[in-house]
């Protein structure tokens, strides 16, 4: 039977308190020991360093008398790295693996018993993510609030009470922001700064910001108000997987991190303004940067941005704040193929691990190479180094395992091991002196009685900041909401953040010290926008002025159903959808005009696009529909409601009712002939019965000539036992091989 769901995700409250095969095993820690947490993946320094003292140098995965294994968890395999705050485990992994019901869960253990205290577990919907990389994106832990904070594969963002594991807060970031999560499953990793979550991905969203743009959107860490939203370079060639950095580098805050135009960029953590970038790669960056004050290491493994190497290493220095704030080069290795597992500083020297399992040790100051190509004993890496104990620890793709010590000449291995059908995807961290191993098939908690930590109450490089009073000049303003989507004659009340010019808060100003102006249907009274009553579909933007800083948020303006879109008066796309205008144009169709899929954008002719607020339900979406043919080709043609796509497949010549394309944990499919160059009308209605456990999606789909009457049978039904409770109707295509034209599109409610 399905679990409680609610508004797209399910969550379920697991409180079993028991341990698959866990080896329990006394512990005389100390309480400063116990509190030293691990609540990003690279720990409380964003470095992967930890203080630490007595930590193991050998371990048996089989357990066991002097196995050094605390306890382990064979039911429990995973690919992100877990994270640990007040004696608690939180980790990401699949749901339901290979059932009907296939999803994905956050779960938290007793990080000192392995003992299950609840799990929250939500759907995977509209996503081309295969199964087997569910669970990418590794959550964060929020000190402050207690929160855990974590990123689906689908892109559905989750705000869950850390000790309860309840969902405070969600949202579809895929529906209501374009965010991807394609090319086999690549999510960023969220970061906590003071009272925001931050999380970035490529994003194809709506009117200006239509193209392709890896941009961060910074949240309410408490509500998940939108409080802004910021973009790099338009048109990156990758969706990536590096996460970010929190640094404070001449007196400045500044967020770190690799983006998918192939550059790392600074960005001021509080007002999402773009201090620096620095072009590495001509693709993507997938490992994360690590900072050290005021130097930046970072690498990659794809083609340079000259010459016809791939990948490098290199080594920047960060100087100057707001407008001034400039990064230099300070050397720079090429044909080092580094792409996904992050590096250490000790001591003055960098400890690097290629692709092909090689670790590599230079002088962090000039580059110079100490060790090349020391063999950790695999040709496979993912995980990143973790220091501590004046150790090294080291897991690698393939099941392997070291632990280094440093030497005056580079590096001697103290032990290493291979487990058989394991890997690691995860890094090594550490947390109240237990070291905790994620693999694909286990988790594996590691450690003695003996073993102590230091805890971290703030990180060391977030220390520093220049005081505000010596910079006390208004330079920026947020508007917030930073984004707004709201019915004709809805009001919300607006809020005015000022900022300097290192991007610290200052005191918020009188609201008759604010001028407002609004373009498009709207207006403002006091500090309360309210859209016009007639607003259809339509954008807005507002701009405020405190004294001579400027600052803008935009909204989208969307009726409640029913919606009807002929195209006869649009140039563009309706710019209050997502995900439509780079993609679609409007252009003339058998002598009218029709939103057509155009197949010149390589990397957007398998799209989607989204039209309104993701809490619609129980609604019926139909549309005309024209697909060409070329070389012998045709395209897929699809509607969508409720996270269910009812696809018009042209190759296979198939309809087919579905939510996950790669996993298709529930589809129907049946045969269906049809000619290109000819319009037929498509017809998918969605609903869900029942309640709690009972409730099922019902999707009833059909497709009919359009010259001909609608025929009264549904051409292919389908039923989900795992339902998506609420979702934006929107439209799918895939016009790789040939184009597609849409018009005369309804959206209305069931009766």
């Amino acid at each position: 039977m399905p679990l409680p769901t609610s508004i797209g995700f399910r969550s379920f409250l697991f409180f079993a308190w028991i341990a698959v095969g866990s080896i329990p095993l006394a512990s005389a820690q100390d309480s400063t020991t116990a509190s030293a947490d691990w609540t990003y993946w690279r720990g409380p320094n964003f470095n992967g360093h930890a203080q630490a003292d007595h930590l193991v140098d050998n371990w048996d995965a089989a357990g066991g008398a002097g196995s050094n294994v605390l306890w382990k968890r064979d039911d429990l395999g995973a690919r992100s790295t877990p994270v640990v705050m007040n004696g608690r485990l939180y980790v990401t992994t699949r749901a339901d693996a290979g059932t009907p019901t296939e999803g994905e869960k956050v779960i938290c253990l007793d990080a000192k018993t392995g003992e299950t205290l609840w799990e929250n577990r939500f759907n995977v919907w509209m996503s081309d993510v295969p199964d087997t990389r569910v669970g990418w994106a590794s959550v964060v832990a929020d000190p402050e609030s207690g929160n855990i904070y974590a990123l689906g594969v689908c892109d559905l963002f989750l705000c869950i009470n850390g000790k309860t594991g309840q969902t405070i807060w969600s949202k579809p970031l895929h529906e209501q922001f374009g965010f991807l999560s394609t090319y086999g499953g690549r999510t960023n990793f969220p970061v906590v700064h003071e009272d925001l979550v931050i999380i970035s991905a490529i994003a194809i969203n709506w009117g200006n910001a239509a193209k392709p743009n890896h941009r961060l959107l910074a949240m309410d860490k408490l509500t998940g108000e939108v409080v802004w939203f910021s973009g790099t370079k338009d048109l990156p060639d990758d969706t990536t997987y590096s996460a970010p950095t929190l640094a404070t580098i001449d007196g400045q805050r500044q967020l770190i991190l690799g983006t998918g135009d192939g550059a790392v960029w600074g960005v001021q953590p509080r007002t999402g303004k773009t201090l620096w970038n620095y072009d590495i790669s001509r693709r993507g960056l997938f490992a994360t940067p690590l900072v050290d004050g005021n130097r930046v290491y970072c690498s990659h493994s794809e083609e340079n941005v000259t010459g016809s190497a791939m990948g490098a290493v290199a080594a920047l220095e960060v100087s100057g704040t707001g407008d001034d704030t400039k990064v230099k080069e300070l050397w720079k290795l090429d044909e080092l193929v580094v792409g996904r597992s992050a590096p250490i500083v000790v001591d003055g020297r960098l400890y690097i691990v290629d692709d092909r399992c090689k670790l590599w040790v230079m002088d962090a100051e000039t580059g110079d190479m100490i060790v090349e190509r020391f063999a950790i004993g695999d040709r496979k890496q993912w995980p990143s180094l973790l220091y501590a104990d004046e150790k090294i620890y080291v897991l690698t793709e393939n099941g392997r395992w070291s632990i280094l010590e440093i030497t005056e000449d580079g590096v001697e291995a103290i032990n290493k091991g291979r487990i058989r059908n394991e890997a690691f995807y995860a890094s090594p961290i550490l947390a109240g002196g237990r070291l905790y191993f994620q693999g694909t098939s286990a988790l594996y908690c590691v450690g003695t009685d003996e073993a102590t930590q230091t805890p971290v109450s703030l990180a060391e490089q977030l220390v520093g900041e220049t005081p505000v009073s010596e910079n006390p000049e208004p330079a920026q303003l947020l508007i917030v909401p930073g984004e707004l989507l709201v019915q004709p004659g809805e009001s919300v009340e607006l809020a005015i953040r000022l900022f300097n010019r290192l991007g610290q808060s200052l005191p918020t100003p009188s609201s008759s010290d604010v001028k407002f102006t609004v373009d498009g249907p709207g207006s403002i009274q006091g500090t309360t926008f309210t859209a016009d009553s007639g607003a259809d579909h339509q954008a807005v933007t507002i701009t405020a002025q405190v004294g001579d800083v400027v600052g803008i948020t935009r909204g989208r303006i969307v009726p409640p159903l029913p919606w009807k879109f002929t195209f006869d008066d649009l140039k563009d796309p309706p710019v209050s959808w997502v995900g439509a205008r780079y993609r679609h144009q409007i252009r003339m169709v058998d002598g009218s005009p029709a939103l057509v899929k155009v197949s010149t954008i390589p990397k957007g002719a398998r799209s989607r696009a989204w039209m309104g607020p993701s809490t619609l339900e129980n609604y019926t979406i139909s549309a005309d529909v024209r697909g060409n043919r070329s070389n012998g080709q045709m395209p897929d043609i699809g509607l969508t409601a409720h996270g269910y796509v009812l696809d018009l497949m042209g190759n296979s010549q198939q309809l087919q009712i579905r939510t996950w394309s790669p996993q298709l944990r529930m589809a129907q499919t049946v045969d269906f002939p049809w000619e290109p160059d000819t319009w037929y009308r498509m017809k998918l209605k969605a609903r869900v019965e029942g309640t709690g456990d009972d409730a099922v999606a019902v999707l009833e789909g059909k497709v009919w000539p359009r010259d001909q009457a609608e025929p009264s049978e549904w051409t292919v039904t389908a039923r989900d036992a795992s339902p998506v409770m609420t979702a934006s109707p929107g439209l799918f295509g895939n016009a790789k091989v040939a184009e597609f034209a849409v018009d005369n599109l309804e959206v209305t409610a069931n009766e």
